[in-house]
Order: structure tokens, then sequence, then C-alpha cells
């Protein structure tokens, strides 16, 4: 999950039962999801399912509302092509974001983005299943060799433009903090590129406060071939308002020379209302390139909820020392961006 969203969103009931005490201790806003809202009774009429979205009068409610209605009618059509459809609110847990934005950087100059994605489940087909449609970097989706700011592209480096993407997902349940997803789809265009990924994830405490989690990608895409991205994350919770994560992630395939890789450093602080920062600072290159590190620099990151529960605001500040080759001299490129992000639909709890 976006870990600057996930630090600023609203906290999720409680549940009637108490929980078993966790195994670390956290605080309340290191897993904050939106507030669900309460689904009414389900109309027999698939085209009225999900109608019981609630907007308000304001334009930018209407169209947020509709987002989710869109998506989530769209679903329960396709759905009902494998049996009858279910009028249920398994449908709600459609959900996804739509950011628009722009960087600037010394290098590259300006750089305008529209992002967008959306996850819907498909219980008539069945429970484990998800379908997934997005505009976003094709590289990073397919590979997970991704950072976990990912609102707006990355400003060097970049190997492909954002792309339309659609698939369909698979979740095998786990047991002490592990499970399996697998994907299929395709990057959409002429001619259509198919993808194939499975990832199976471990999160395992260490002590009281720290939290490793492992995520190893096996993949086949059709410019690079059967490739496989390992990855990191080690989590300390300093106190109350910030939390510590290393990151250290490295991916091969067919047609690569070498490793791809990056490491960073983050610090997440919260500052309430609906605020936070996050300073990073990250490298990243190829192994078996004429220059090995490629990128370095620090950036901090701004985001803050605006007016609605769902509406963020991001801005961004960055200073790195790129190099492409060896004639090249490294100098410091500043950047900014600036988004707004929407998010619709439900999310769920789990």
């Amino acid at each position: 999950m976006n870990a600057i969203a996930g630090v600023v969103a609203a906290q999720s009931p409680e549940q009637e039962t108490p929980p078993l005490e966790p195994a670390i201790s956290t605080p309340s806003w290191v897993d904050l999801v939106p507030l669900p809202i309460e689904p009414k009774g389900l109309p027999p009429d698939v085209t009225e399912l999900c109608d019981d979205k609630p907007g308000g009068l304001a334009w930018i409610d209407r169209m947020q509302a509709g987002l989710y209605r869109t998506m989530c009618r769209s679903v329960a059509r396709f759905d009902g092509f494998f049996g009858n459809a279910r009028f249920d609110d398994e449908y709600q847990d459609t959900h996804g974001s739509l950011a628009v934005g722009a960087l600037w950087d010394e290098r590259d100059h300006w750089d305008p983005s529209v992002r967008f994605r959306a996850h819907v489940r498909l219980p008539q087909l069945k429970e484990r299943f998800t379908a997934f449609v997005g505009r976003l970097d094709p590289d990073e989706y397919v590979t997970e060799l991704r950072d976990d700011f990912d609102t707006l592209p990355r400003q060097f480096a970049r190997e492909d433009d954002d792309a339309v993407l659609v698939g369909l997902g698979y979740r095998q349940p786990g047991r002490g903090g592990s499970h399996f997803d697998a994907g299929i789809g395709a990057k959409l265009g002429w001619p259509v590129e198919p993808f194939v990924k499975g990832t199976y994830r471990l999160a395992q405490p260490i002590l009281e406060r720290n939290l490793l989690r492992l995520h190893e990608t096996i993949f086949w895409e059709e410019d690079e071939g059967l490739g496989a991205t390992t990855r990191f994350d080690l989590e300390r919770l300093l106190a109350e308002d910030f939390l510590m994560r290393w990151t250290g992630s490295g991916r091969f395939t067919e047609e690569t020379e070498g490793v791809r890789w990056f490491s960073s450093l983050t610090l997440y602080q919260n500052l309430g209302d609906g605020r936070a920062f996050a300073y990073q600072a990250g490298l990243s290159g190829e192994s078996d390139q004429e220059v090995d590190v490629a990128d370095y620099g620090l950036r901090a990151i701004y985001r803050r909820r605006i007016h609605f529960e769902w509406l963020f605001l991001e801005l961004r500040s960055t200073i790195t020392w790129p190099r492409e080759t060896l004639l090249e001299r490294r100098e410091a490129n500043w950047g900014a961006g600036v988004a707004l992000e929407m998010l619709f639909g439900e999310r769920s709890s789990k």
C-alpha cells in the first residue's frame, strides 16, 4: 500500500471481538485505511448494483462516486458472464486511485503524468481472483522493481513510459505472515505485450519493534524474457510518530547483462491532522555496466488530506546526481513534483 497514504488515512472501525495482542506494538497510524462506508441493501438490478455509493453535492464528490460506480458495474457484468450475478457487498471491494500531476527537474524538464489503477474482486469466478486495470509504469508493475511512492513516475533511469495494463490476479492465503499471489495480463497497444508473474511474500517480526519483509517475484514478459526480482524491507518503529524503513532490491532477466538494483533508507513522520512527511536517501544502478551506480540522491515528500477523506495533495522536492556514461560528469540535478490523488471505492480491512 502506498506508505504515505497509509499514515494519513482514517482508522478502520474496531471489531466487536477484541483482537489478540500483536507481536509488534505499533501505533494506530501505521496500518490505517480509509473508513469503509456501510452498504445499503443491494437492488436486484445489476445496473443498480453499485448505486448505493454516496456522493455529495459538489462536482468533485460526484466525480469520485462516479469512478467507483463505473468500475463496480463493469466487474458485476463481467462476473455475471461466468454465472448468475451475485448481488452482495463483495463487489464493494472494488477500489483504486486516480492521480494527476507533473514532475520537473533540471535534466529532463517537465514531465506531466496521469496515473490510474483499479482493483476489483470477481466472487462469481472465484473469491481468490481479482481483476486489475491501470495506467502506470509497466516495467515496475510486472517486475516489482519499484519503491513505495508511485503516485508520480520515477524521474531518472526510466526504461518505459506509462502504459495501460489489464490483467487477472490470484491470491493464495498463507499462514504465519506469508502468502502467494500471481497474475497474468498484457500491456495494451500494438502488438499486445503479455506478461505472467508470481510473488511470494513473507513478513517476520524481529524482537519488539522490527519487521522483516521478503518479496520474491518470478516473471516473464516479452521484452525481457524470464526474470526474477528479490526485495528485502527492514522496518523499525522509532517512536509513536516515526517509522524507519531500509529497502534493498535486485532484478535480473534473460536480456540484462547484470543485476538492476536499488537501495533506499526512508524515514516516515506522522504530523497529525491528515498530514505526513517522508525523507529518503537512495541509490540505484546495474552491475556489469559502464557505470555501476547510475543515480543517487535525496528527496522529501509531503502528503496531506485536503477537505475529503479520499483526496490527497502530494508535494516532492529532490536532488540527485545521475550519471549514465564515464564521459558524463555528475552534477546536482534539482527537481520538484506535485500531484493530486483521488481514492475511490472501498478498501478491504484485510
